[in-house]
């Protein structure tokens, strides 16, 4: 990268000063006059070239190194005699000057991978030559490739466990759809006469089947999700209307635990422009969580509108959460109190799932909570917008150059 900046001028006191500082300085100082032959080099410049490169004073910076002619270095020299600054990264170019990397240096790097900054010099008012100043930042190139190494492997991982989640997702599925289709032909007595209690047997079968596949189908659009490959298919929506459809779902529940399940909507539609059957999934999941949890009081679903989102607000008054616990609720695979949990079981998809969901839908799924006083979780989703979902991807960055 090249800039214009303002000419560093040097007599030969404030030179001698700064060569003076940079002997001791952990980084490499050079400069040259206007036909690049060094004038100056500090001892740690010159201890990275090695018995290789003997006698840096004195000699053309192209015939000490010629490895840098015609390329971008000679370039940068050329630029700073001409009255520009470059500033050099080693993630583009990896290094300025070719030296040694320390002995103690990560072994996959064979030269120093440098930082650096060309800067003309001036005296008397024209340009003289010009500063180079070296910075080792092997070690911090080393780990920068770990880190990238590492979440390659990471995403590998995840690529496989989400690929092996939905392979058996779909292989489990299978066999349990044909099991609740022979639980409704026996439920039917179209192969012959069940008694009432065989009849009361295969209704609790064919119910155990139906929650192994509503597992399945978290388990299904979680990994759907974290690969980017769940479709969306956003139309407008009364979400009033669908937040009431849902409610009643859960009224036979409500009534077997003695719940009062309250809903607050808008006189009016509450339109807004998403993916009905996401926003279904969502709520279905966050009322049956409140649900599941809430053993007295209320579960009350509430849906209002501003003028850019249509809100959907949960408000339960169950055992309520801690603020780690708070921190934890959407993280995949997690139940919280497993004193709670175990006996209701679940995999700890839903709130995941309903969050991410959420997101692909243009909005978010927050949690508020009191320990011993109950939760609210709050999805806001915009009224009219295209989803993220569904909007053209960012284009690429550019390709970095070594």
């Amino acid at each position: 990268m090249s800039r214009d900046e303002p000419l560093l001028s040097l007599n030969d006191e404030s030179l001698a000063l700064l060569m003076e500082l940079a002997q001791v300085l952990e980084l490499g100082v050079l400069t040259t006059d206007r036909d690049l032959v060094v004038r100056h080099c500090n001892q740690w410049l010159a201890a990275a070239a090695g018995p290789e490169v003997p006698d840096l004073v004195g000699r053309p910076l192209l015939e000490a190194f010629p490895q840098l002619s015609g390329g971008p270095a000679e370039h940068a020299l050329r630029g700073a005699l001409a009255g520009s600054t470059t500033i050099w990264a080693h993630r583009f170019h990896r290094y300025f000057l070719p030296l040694r990397p320390a002995a103690d240096a990560d072994s996959r790097f064979h030269t120093m991978q440098q930082n650096a900054r060309i800067i003309p010099l001036t005296r008397g008012g024209r340009i003289d030559g010009v500063l180079v100043l070296i910075q080792d930042v092997t070690e911090r190139a080393a780990r920068e490739d770990l880190l990238r190494d590492a979440l390659a492997r990471a995403e590998v991982a995840s690529q496989a466990k989400s690929d092996f989640l939905a392979s058996m997702s779909h292989e489990l599925r299978t066999p349990l759809g044909a099991i609740i289709g022979f639980m409704d032909l026996l439920e039917s007595e179209m192969v012959g006469p069940v008694q009432p209690l065989q009849k009361q047997y295969l209704g609790r079968v064919k119910l155990a089947a139906k929650h192994l596949i509503h597992i399945i189908e978290e388990i299904l659009t979680f990994s759907r999700v974290e690969a980017g490959k769940e479709p969306i298919q956003p139309e407008m929506v009364d979400g009033a209307a669908l937040a009431r459809s849902v409610t009643e779902l859960f009224e036979p529940q409500a009534v077997s635990k003695q719940i009062a399940l309250n809903t607050s909507l808008p006189e009016g539609p509450a339109m807004l422009f998403t993916d009905p059957t996401k926003l279904r999934q969502i709520l279905i999941n966050v009322v049956g969580n409140a649900m599941k949890f809430t053993e007295s009081g209320s579960v009350d679903v509430e849906v209002s509108a501003d003028h850019e989102r249509v809100w959907f607000r949960v408000v339960d008054t169950g055992p309520g959460m801690s603020p780690t616990d708070v921190e934890r609720i959407f993280d995949p695979f997690t139940q919280l109190d497993q004193s709670l949990t175990r006996s209701k079981g679940g995999t700890g998809l839903g709130l995941p799932v309903s969050r991410k969901l959420a997101q692909l839908l243009g909005g978010d799924l927050e949690v508020e909570s009191v320990v011993g006083e109950g939760t609210t979780f709050a999805l806001g989703l915009p009224i009219v917008a295209q989803p993220a979902a569904v909007l053209p991807p960012a284009p690429s960055p550019a390709p970095v150059a070594d």
